[in-house]
């Protein structure tokens, strides 16, 4: 860690601060901070103008992860899995599912719903 004071690894903790929380700056003015919020306890990643990027809340009823990002990427191997009461996936410009075979199915209702038209192109279509 060469560099600028501003790079070094620094922690400030309770006894300099006065405040339950301590503070690890990282290379590019980041800053990594340990806290915590009434019951939950919090693990921050901010820029160097403080606003959020990262923030992992450990709750009495589980983790809960929050990114704010320019963009993210997942890439695994072998398969993503996402097992939820409730998924929502909304973008405000495509949303694209390419390559391979795509299967939707429920055990109750499919709906499709479109402010426009909505087609159907393939070799065949198959409709009950």
């Amino acid at each position: 860690m060469s560099g600028s004071r501003k790079e070094k690894l620094h922690e400030t903790g309770a006894e300099e601060t006065g405040l339950d929380e301590r503070e690890v700056y990282l290379r590019d003015g980041r800053k990594l901070i340990v806290s915590e919020s009434g019951t939950d306890q919090l693990v921050e990643i901010r820029n160097e103008s403080g606003m959020l990027e990262l923030r992992i809340r450990l709750t009495e009823q589980g983790p809960v992860l929050q990114m704010e990002s320019v963009r993210l990427s997942l890439k695994a191997s072998e398969s993503v899995e996402i097992e939820s009461k409730r998924v929502d996936i909304k973008a405000t410009e495509q949303l694209e599912l390419a390559g391979g075979e795509v299967h939707v199915s429920g055990e109750r209702d499919v709906k499709v719903d479109a402010g426009g038209e909505v087609r159907v192109v393939g070799d065949k279509i198959y409709l009950n």
